[in-house]
Order: C-alpha cells, then sequence, then structure tokens
C-alpha cells in the first residue's frame, strides 16, 4: 500500500475565536505567511527522505483552511526543487474555475517534466469555497469541468494541431508545448461524493478516492469498481484506488489521549467554523447539491465531524500509537481494498515541524508493514 501525504496549508494567525471566511487581508501577516512557505519546503524535502509515496497539493481561496494553496500548482512547481523521488499529486484542481483549461496543461506538462516525470494529476469539482471565490454558477460547474478534462487530456496526446470548439471553450488552434514527460499523460485521480461523479471517474478511468468514514468507503469503492466493470469494460485495481485520512500518531498511548483532543478541537474550531456558518457559501452548496444525488451510499455523513471523537471511531481519523495505527490502517486497507492511503499530518495546533517528527516515528515503526501489504 503506498502512502500519500497531504499537508493541511492553514493559514492561522494570532485571533481572539475562529478564523472567518473570506478571510480579510488585514489578517495577513507577511512574516507568518513567508516563515510558513519556507517551514512547507522544509517539510517536502523531509517527508521525501522518510520514504513516503506522494506529496498531495489541494486547492482552496479566501479561507484559512488551505489559505496557503490558491495554486498547488506553483507550489508542485517549487517541490520539484526540494524532493527528489516522491510521487507530487494534484487533489485537486477544480477544473471548473479555470477559463483556460489549456494553462493548466501547459502548466502540469512543465512540472512532469521538471520533476522527471513524478506528476500525478488529481482533478475535482469546484467546492462551494471556490464557486463563491471565482463566481463561477452552480449550474455551469459539471458541464465545463467535464468538457475541460477532455480537452486537457487531447492537448497532453493530440499529435497534430487542433481546433476546439465546445460549450465553453473555444480555440481556433490548441498545440501545446511542452508535452509531459509521461507518455500518453500522467496518471488522473479525483475524489467525488455523488453518484454522478463515481459513474463520471469511472467512465475516464481515473483513479478514485474515497474520504468517508470506513463504513462510507466501502460503499463508495464497491460501487465504484463494480460501476467500472459492469459499465466501463474494465476493472480497477488496489492501486486505482484510495481512502484519505486525518491522522496522528505518537510515541505512547498516553501522549496520545494527552494530545489528541486539543489537536481536534483547535483543528475544528479555529480553521473551519467560520466556513460552516457563512450563508453565502451555505447558499452555493445548496445549489451545489441540488444537481447530485447519493443513491450509492446508505447516507451522506457529516463531514464536519471528522476531526472529532466520533471520527476516531467510525475510521475517517487514524489516530494512536505505532501497533494502533498499524492495526488501523491493515484493518482499513482489507475491508476497504484501496491500495494507496492518504494521510493529513498537521491539524489544528500542531506544526509542520511537529507534523513532521511524527511522520519520522510513522516512516521507522509503521511504514514498512503498509507497503508490505
Amino acid at each position: 500500500m503506498e502512502v500519500w501525504i497531504r499537508p493541511s496549508h492553514y493559514y492561522l494567525c494570532e485571533n481572539d475565536g475562529p478564523m472567518p471566511f473570506p478571510v480579510p487581508g488585514s489578517m495577513w501577516d507577511r512574516k507568518l505567511g513567508e516563515k510558513l512557505y519556507a517551514d512547507s519546503m522544509r517539510f517536502f524535502r523531509r517527508v521525501d527522505e522518510l520514504g513516503f509515496d506522494g506529496l498531495l497539493f489541494t486547492e482552496h481561496h479566501y479561507g484559512p483552511n488551505g489559505g496557503l494553496t490558491p495554486s498547488p500548482l506553483i507550489l508542485l512547481a517549487a517541490a520539484t526543487g526540494v524532493t527528489e523521488r516522491i510521487k507530487l499529486i494534484t487533489l485537486g484542481i477544480p477544473l471548473a474555475m479555470y477559463p483556460h483549461p489549456i494553462r493548466v496543461a501547459e502548466e502540469l506538462a512543465m512540472v512532469d517534466n521538471l520533476s522527471h516525470g513524478r506528476v500525478i494529476a488529481g482533478f475535482i469539482s469546484s467546492g462551494a469555497q471556490s464557486l463563491f471565490a471565482y463566481n463561477v454558477p452552480a449550474s455551469e460547474e459539471r458541464s465545463r469541468y467535464h468538457e475541460a478534462l477532455d480537452l486537457v487530456i487531447r492537448a497532453w496526446t493530440e499529435p497534430s494541431p487542433f481546433e476546439w470548439h465546445g460549450q465553453h471553450f473555444d480555440y481556433p488552434c490548441v498545440s501545446i508545448l511542452p508535452r509531459p514527460l509521461q507518455v500518453p499523460h500522467p496518471q488522473l485521480w479525483t475524489t467525488a461524493t455523488s453518484t454522478e461523479g463515481v459513474q463520471w471517474a469511472a467512465s475516464k478511468r481515473m483513479g478514485f478516492i474515497s474520504s468517508g468514514s470506513t463504513a462510507e468507503a466501502i460503499e463508495a469503492l464497491a460501487y465504484y469498481r463494480g460501476y467500472a466493470e459492469s459499465e466501463c469494460g474494465w476493472a480497477p485495481r488496489p492501486e486505482k484506488l484510495g481512502i484519505a485520512r486525518e491522522f496522528f500518531i505518537a510515541s505512547t498511548k498516553a501522549e496520545v489521549r494527552e494530545k489528541s483532543e486539543q489537536m481536534m478541537e483547535s483543528s475544528g474550531d479555529a480553521a473551519f467554523a467560520g466556513l460552516f456558518r457563512d450563508p453565502k457559501l451555505a447558499a452555493v452548496r445548496g445549489e451545489t447539491a441540488s444537481t447530485r444525488s447519493y443513491s450509492h451510499v446508505t447516507k451522506q455523513e457529516d463531514r464536519t465531524m471528522h476531526r472529532t471523537r466520533d471520527g476516531a471511531l467510525n475510521g475517517h481519523f487514524i489516530i494512536g500509537d505505532p501497533n494502533q495505527v498499524a492495526e488501523q490502517i491493515l484493518r482499513q486497507r482489507h475491508a476497504t481494498g484501496a491500495g494507496v492511503l492518504i494521510i493529513r499530518p498537521e491539524l489544528g495546533c500542531i506544526s509542520m515541524d511537529q507534523a513532521a517528527d511524527g511522520l519520522e516515528l510513522f516512516a521507522r515503526e509503521v511504514l514498512p508493514t503498509v507497503h508490505a501489504s
């Protein structure tokens, strides 16, 4: 099983309460921001040296969550200079937000060459936060996303200049340079919660990640496999299936008990409370949900609880000493059939250096067992 690391890239500054949405420019601390990016570069190098399989970059706008990554492509490029072997992954780029998908194709191809073929291209549906920030109508999101991906793939693979006249994008000539180093192009991955999103991902033969509880991941990945086999003519292997988890490890059970409650509380309160309360995002979220169904799962779960004790009980939060962590991962690996584990190690009050210390413990005492599973 591969293990990919997803840095949170929060922007949290001194504040008496939860960070607001949107975060006003007056709250930007230039020295803190500069330090956080420097910390990130050091973290990337250390994760690479520890032997993990992938570094994953997300995209967020205006909020404290992922506040340092409005452009995962820039961090992806920066990471090529401080890493040597680890896969560099976007999960993901919300393609509906980009007015020119061919620029995304060009820039990912550049990074694939700079990294000597280490890029994995992850694309996702645009959430309410991105739709609001870039003022993209929720009614157009799905069609823009799907057309954009088709255009990106053709731009990577078409040997001759071609015209593109679509619903949302119109070009008299497309002929990008450079081309990706990987042939025909980097691996494609995505995540989705709706039935329509899961079906579309299977039709494109993308790697697929579930971020729900163990029970939800079992259902979602089973549905993905079944739909791919029955409707799309291919059978996803474990290396095309992933589960995303919140994560905390400590040397002893006593240390886990001492630190985990504070960490989960600070993660939820400081980073996300403003987002879930914001009426503008709630309105966009409601409009988006009206075009989606969830018939492939027994119920759609409340994602806000994953950073709580309930999240630890339902499997979304992997937490414990090395033996407990290894046991939880192997149990979920067996239950879901996933061959990729994505963990987010720096939550709430945990700094990137502290997260890297935990990953060093994980790499030494857990990673060999996980790699062998």
